[in-house]
């Protein structure tokens, strides 16, 4: 068995193994919750469980992918919610309900109103992981909208999307990863390696006078600790080691 093969089933069992807090703000955009027939799954990683903001609001002991109670507390703002759309996108084609997460947001205002209202956030805390990645997603009902998220150390740079996450079969996932100032059209940013137990992330409207977007879902996601990780490969390793003995034999 070739090492890449190894890596592979390596990265394979993480994905699945993987522990995941997801949270979205429901405006229009039901992924989970005692107001739905379904427990639907959503995002960059697919999980169920998700925390919806509507109706019964959850902001402490968030559940994880599998439904368990966490110690994560979650507090939010902004000037108000709003959606893509005014209706709900319903089930994407690969069936999960990602379309459903993007279209609802907590709406950050214009830069012209002042700015204690400029900006929409989320802020953790007792985050029950030692090392995490943050994935957060944001919208507006309009493309071109620029903004910046940050974690307060790393700052990503976007122009909204609008429609075209959610008018598609399927909800449109793309990264940003720039901080020069260049706004390329994004929806979500992925802030890798956080080991602080709390944790703020601001979406900023960029000036001017029409600047409506912002926050709509978060996931935290527990990396493997590295022990863990040496562990696993050894593992994996003996067994390629293994099937090469009985293959001679």
């Amino acid at each position: 068995m070739k090492i890449t093969t190894i890596a592979l089933m390596l990265a394979a069992s993480y994905t699945l193994q993987a522990q995941v807090i997801s949270w979205n703000l429901d405006d229009y955009g039901t992924v989970n919750g005692p107001s739905v027939s379904y427990n639907g799954t959503a995002g960059v990683i697919p999980v169920s469980n998700w925390n919806n903001s509507w109706p019964n609001n959850p902001t402490t002991g968030l559940i994880d992918s599998t439904g368990a109670a966490t110690t994560l507390n979650l507090s939010y703002g902004s000037f108000n919610t709003y959606a893509i759309q005014q209706s709900h996108p319903g089930q994407d084609a690969n069936g999960s309900y990602s379309k459903e997460m993007l279209n609802g947001y907590l709406n950050s205002g214009p830069a012209a109103w002042g700015p204690s209202i400029t900006n929409s956030y989320v802020t953790l805390t007792s985050i029950p992981y030692s090392v995490y990645d943050v994935y957060i997603y944001f919208s507006s009902d309009t493309a071109g909208r620029a903004g910046n998220v940050t974690d307060g150390t790393a700052t990503y740079d976007f122009s909204t999307l609008g429609s075209a996450e959610t008018s598609g079969a399927n909800a449109l996932f793309t990264q940003t990863t720039d901080t020069g100032g260049l706004n390329p059209g994004a929806d979500y940013a992925v802030f890798s390696g956080e080991t602080a137990n709390s944790l703020t992330l601001i979406v900023n409207a960029m000036s001017g006078n029409d600047q409506w977007l912002g926050i709509a879902g978060f996931q935290v996601v527990a990396a493997p600790e590295p022990g863990t990780v040496a562990l696993a490969v050894c593992g994996l390793s003996l067994f390629a080691m293994k099937l090469r003995h009985l293959r001679r034999r």
